[in-house]
């Protein structure tokens, strides 16, 4: 008879091994995306988006924010990387948001060009990310069996940060998905004669940008009941995220490739940042 102790301990050995094969591969393709999107995607549509007739300042802004939505990508990978040796309880909730952010690029990516083309754009830019979210996903450990992770203690002072945060992250996802995208400088890329390649790869990214702020709100709200350690994580990397955003758009203006963006974007997007990062519990609560 097979000992129980001895096939449980297999299985579990079994499933930590695919586990950590697939945080493996999707750093991999989340380097091979990051790559792809830096070194041969930028030129072409950023030259394509500056030849175009769309508003000067429209096309400073989505420049802007291709080369700020260029540096998150990058911290996919080093994400991933810095999980492999966390707990459980950090590890399974930033793996899952993780899975969120790649799976909604991946399905933007391919409805956009499904929608105006009848047809996906470039595999790469749809496949590659879809690949990455279903390996976060996978890579997820199983809960911790027993008592649930301590909840995590705030100060008065962290509480109404947080919530504080929480409000401005809800106002910028509004505005940023609705007045944005319907009455600002994607409408102004769709009317232009960009090139029809870049200019659906630069809609789906700001698309893709509105699932990013959502994203920000929500995980600051679940972060009210993410354990503390998650709740530091999730929280100091989502104040990374606005404030890759943030220092993109401050250093077109400052290095005068965007002499026409408002100079309003970055103050808010470093509020929220440092909102976010000051609202995270300390070490010691």
């Amino acid at each position: 008879m097979s000992n129980p102790l001895k096939t449980r301990a297999d299985s579990s050995e079994a499933a930590s091994l695919l586990r950590m094969w697939a945080l493996v591969t999707a750093v991999a393709l989340a380097t091979v995306t990051a790559v792809l999107r830096t070194f041969v995607q930028t030129e072409p549509v950023i030259e394509a988006l500056m030849a175009s007739d769309a508003p000067a300042e429209s096309r400073q802004a989505l420049r802007m924010m291709w080369h700020g939505m260029t540096a998150i990508f990058w911290t996919y990978p080093l994400v991933l990387v810095l999980l492999r040796n966390r707990s459980a309880s950090v590890t399974r909730p930033v793996l899952g948001c993780l899975a969120l952010l790649n799976g909604s690029q991946a399905v933007l990516y391919a409805v956009t060009g499904l929608w105006v083309v009848r047809g996906p754009l470039s595999v790469p830019e749809w496949a590659l990310p879809a690949a990455v979210a279903v390996l976060a996903w996978l890579a997820r450990p199983a809960r911790s069996p027993g008592a649930p992770a301590t909840r995590p203690r705030r100060g008065r002072g962290r509480l109404v940060l947080l919530w504080v945060a929480l409000v401005n992250a809800v106002f910028n996802a509004v505005f940023h998905t609705v007045e944005g995208t319907l009455m600002s400088w994607p409408a102004e890329l769709l009317a232009s004669d960009t090139a029809t390649g870049p200019k659906l790869t630069l809609y789906a990214m700001w698309l893709f940008s509105c699932v990013l702020f959502c994203a920000v709100a929500v995980t600051m709200a679940r972060s009210l009941r993410t354990s503390s350690a998650a709740c530091r994580f999730l929280l100091r990397y989502l104040a990374v995220l606005v404030a890759a955003l943030g220092v993109s758009w401050a250093g077109a203006i400052a290095f005068g490739a965007g002499p026409d963006l408002p100079p309003i974007g970055p103050v808010a997007l470093a509020i929220q940042a440092v909102l976010a990062a000051l609202s995270a519990p300390a070490q010691e609560e």
